[in-house]
């Protein structure tokens, strides 16, 4: 469904602006930055949405990687719900674009979080207070409305999140891709950046194969390139997570169509999607290589929360590194140089992209400064490969937590 390669950067050309990176942040600034009138330029080392942004689980609703009540520990309750006004910007973006260009890349609509052990009301309680400080739509189920919903006894209550959705991510890749050639965005595949030289006037963009002279540069990089600005690129740690897919079942456990997740810190993700597969994520690591016998782990995984499903084939398989900042929030700003950036999307990434998109758009051509609402979670030092160590260590004690808490 991809089709064939874009072209190469073959040639010295000039922009308004250059975007480095096509996953969905970058597809989005481009768009978005076309659509207000300037001229993009858009590279891409790879293929487009060919990393994390086209090998994701598809969930899309409010918020981010980082909870929202630890965001407003940090900056506030004020500021925390604008920014959780930001994040339902993206979501409502994503939604938006899909609806009027492409309904076929929604999957289907609404999230539902379970926790699996009895935490004596505290899921609905949290579930009030988005609905409180945060206008978010929220649905409490008891345990018997759960499992009437998800057959097994791993689960006890849960909360809907019914306005939000999940998609194909790759096709809304496409889609972007789509949108941007036709507002007149130059894409370039296979067209590594190897060095970006500021200028008295703007900045020269190289590739082996051609340059692009533009007045701005956006950074929308993810965690397999953290050299070329180093600003964020020392920010961000690699992290791994991992999706399975069925053969199609003929099954009864899982009863509905909404995107399903847990409350775990490393939890599973899971969905049914076309052809009565279903779609199973999962596991957290900071180990960037494909672990062996992936496709045999995933699977023990859906079976120890659906024994009845028997013994399912996998039929694809599939590990995705994602950039996480270490405070979980999405890197988004302007750096000392005054060159644009926007990446650290791992966990939450289909409306923090779009929403990343949209202010960084609106910030160059129309001086939009709500971005600068994300100094507060400004890149700072992850420690490389320390840093990795540690961040793995916090998982292993999270999970090591989470088992303690199913236990009662």
């Amino acid at each position: 469904m991809r089709g064939a390669a874009l072209a190469s950067l073959a040639e010295n050309i000039t922009a308004d602006v250059c975007v480095v990176g096509a996953g969905f942040a970058g597809l989005t600034t481009a768009l978005e930055l076309a659509r207000l009138g300037k001229s993009v330029v858009l590279l891409e080392a790879g293929r487009v949405a060919g990393g994390a942004s086209g090998r994701n689980g598809g969930f899309v609703s409010n918020g981010f990687a980082l909870g929202i009540q630890d965001v407003a520990k940090h900056v506030g309750l004020d500021d925390a719900r604008a920014l959780y006004d930001l994040s339902r910007m993206g979501t409502d973006f994503v939604r938006q674009t899909i609806a009027t260009h492409d309904p076929r890349v929604k999957s289907g609509d609404g999230l539902r979080v379970c926790i699996r052990h009895d935490d004596k009301g505290g899921l609905h309680a949290y579930g009030r207070t988005l609905q409180d400080n945060f206008a978010e739509h929220v649905q409490p189920s008891s345990v018997d409305e759960t499992r009437s919903l998800l057959d097994t006894k791993r689960y006890f209550t849960s909360i809907a999140f019914p306005k939000a959705l999940h998609i194909h991510p790759l096709r809304y890749g496409l889609l972007l891709l789509r949108l941007c050639l036709e507002a007149g965005v130059r894409v370039y595949e296979h067209a590594r950046v190897t060095h970006v030289e500021k200028l008295s006037d703007g900045v020269r963009v190289q590739t082996k194969t051609g340059d692009v002279n533009a007045g701005q540069v956006v950074y929308c990089l993810s965690a397999l390139d953290r050299t070329l600005h180093q600003p964020t690129g020392r920010a961000v740690l690699p992290v791994s997570t991992y999706v399975a897919v069925t053969e199609p079942l003929d099954q009864s456990v899982i009863r509905t169509h909404e995107a399903i997740a847990d409350t775990r810190r490393a939890g599973d993700y899971y969905r049914l999607i076309e052809g009565n597969r279903i779609l199973w994520g999962g596991r957290i690591t900071t180990r960037v290589s494909e672990p062996r016998r992936l496709a045999e782990a995933m699977r023990g995984d859906m079976l120890s929360t659906f024994p009845k499903l028997g013994q399912p084939k996998i039929d694809f398989a599939w590990a995705g590194i994602m950039a996480y900042a270490l405070h979980k929030m999405p890197l988004i700003g302007r750096d000392s140089q005054g060159q644009w950036f926007a990446t650290g999307f791992g966990g939450h990434g289909l409306n923090t992209t779009a929403m990343a998109g949209v202010l960084l758009a609106r910030a160059i051509a129309n001086g939009d400064d709500r971005y600068q609402r994300f100094a507060a979670f400004a890149p700072r030092y992850a420690f490389g490969p320390l840093g990795r160590v540690g961040v793995q260590s916090t998982y292993w004690w999270m999970q090591t937590r989470d088992k303690w808490e199913e236990r009662g």
